[in-house]
This record gives structure tokens, C-alpha cells and sequence, in this order.
């Protein structure tokens, strides 16, 4: 067996990409095939039905792209359809909101164009690990209890005073920290880095906006659990 038989045989994950932009491809082109990992770029005319089927591990759609739905539209509907495969998006400017909205529905990180090659593989295994770790805790914990509160893990489901809530996934795993901690406080960067994968000198309004909804989904189901402001730290949940 040759050396570069014993390389191929190493690649175990592959990216794909979908981009239209020119400058984003040929940077991409000149690191494909690094860090163990196969690249393929998708056709131009790839249809986004074809999306929703691509045996890939990690997709990286640049906003600049020849398909008829966003994004937005794109993350939601693929994470309908496959949990496990990575979705980074690239963008042409940095716009807070549009990256909230991409992580709320199914983005897994969000990055301004140009983007080093490297960079995006190391959100790539950041995300890996995060994926791997949350697997792990899975296998040893799956139901978490507070007061009304059950949380299952497996199954993401959530039941407070007897009645399932319906909750987003970044709502869910808020308020699966928040009832894992079992009354102490969380701060406020501790959930931005660990749910979000956001640096901790980031904006922690994503974090208040879904404490926000869980606040009135939880007093629209009659819990008497509520999540209460640490000032100047963060969040903690209690019995009202």
C-alpha cells in the first residue's frame, strides 16, 4: 500500500460547499483536502432538494449562492431533515440579527467573508467537540427534574405543571443549564459560550431574548417555576 493510499484511507469526514462568490472558492480550493477532512464543491445549479439529501458531514453555504430560498430558509429546512450535519454560513457583512435568526434554525456558526481557511476548521472541530460532548452527557444523564420542570434530553422534550412545551432548541438547552444548575446562578457568558458557541466578549442579547420566551411560554403553562435576573452575573431558576 502506497502513502497516498494510507492518506486517502484516513479521511473520514467531508465538507461540502456551496458557494457563487468567486474569491470565497479559490480560497477554499487552495486549503481543500486539509486536516482530515475531503472537500467537494457543489455545482452551481445544485436545487436545494438536492441539499436535503447530500451525504456530507459539514456544509458550508456562503450567502452567495445560486439557490431560490435564504439562508435562514435553508438552515431551518435541512435540520428538518438530518440533526447531525454541520452548517456553517458565510456572509458577506456581519449582521447580528441575521446570525441569531441562522443559529436559532439550525446554523451551527456564522462567519464574515472573507473567512480564513483555518478558522473555519477550527469552529469545525469546536462544534465536533460540543456535538461529542453533548452525545456523551446524553448517554449518562438523559431526564433532568426541577420542581414542575422535566427535561428529556433524548427525546427533547420538555413538561412543566404535566403539560408539554413547545421550545426551540436554543430555548431547550437555556433552560436545560438553567435546571441542571438546580437553583445556583448561571452566568449569563457561561450560556452564550456553552449553547450558543459564541466568545464570551460577545453580546449577551441572544441570552436575554431567549430567557425572555421561556419566561412567558413558562407563565402561559401555569409553572410556578420561574427564571429570575442575577444583576450583574446572570440567570437562575427557582420556585415562585
Amino acid at each position: 500500500m502506497n502513502n497516498k493510499s494510507i492518506e486517502q484511507k484516513k479521511i473520514e469526514q467531508k465538507i461540502s460547499i456551496l458557494s457563487s462568490d468567486e474569491t470565497t472558492i479559490k480560497l477554499l480550493e487552495m486549503n481543500s483536502g486539509i486536516h482530515s477532512f475531503s472537500s467537494e464543491f457543489l455545482p452551481e445549479n445544485v436545487i436545494f432538494e438536492d441539499l436535503l439529501t447530500e451525504p456530507t458531514d459539514v456544509l458550508i453555504l456562503d450567502e452567495q449562492n445560486s439557490l431560490e430560498v435564504s439562508v435562514i430558509d435553508a438552515c431551518r429546512l435541512i435540520r428538518a431533515k438530518n440533526e447531525e450535519v454541520i452548517i456553517i454560513i458565510l456572509a458577506d457583512k456581519f449582521d447580528a440579527i441575521t446570525k441569531v435568526l441562522a443559529l436559532e434554525f439550525g446554523a451551527d456558526d456564522y462567519l464574515e467573508k472573507p473567512a480564513n481557511p483555518l478558522e473555519i476548521m477550527a469552529r469545525i472541530k469546536i462544534t465536533l467537540k460540543r456535538m461529542h460532548d453533548a452525545k456523551k452527557e446524553v448517554l449518562e444523564s438523559g431526564e433532568f427534574k426541577f420542581n414542575d420542570l422535566y427535561l428529556d434530553v433524548n427525546r427533547r422534550i420538555c413538561v412543566a405543571d404535566g403539560k408539554e412545551l413547545s421550545l426551540t432548541n436554543y430555548e431547550f438547552l437555556t433552560l436545560l443549564q438553567l435546571v441542571k444548575s438546580q437553583g445556583s446562578p448561571v452566568a449569563r457568558e457561561a450560556l452564550l459560550t456553552d449553547i450558543w458557541g459564541f466568545s464570551s466578549d460577545e453580546s449577551t442579547r441572544p441570552v436575554d431574548d431567549i430567557v425572555r420566551r421561556l419566561r412567558k411560554k413558562l407563565k402561559a403553562g401555569q409553572s410556578p417555576t420561574q427564571i429570575s435576573a442575577v444583576w450583574g452575573y446572570g440567570y437562575r431558576i427557582e420556585v415562585s
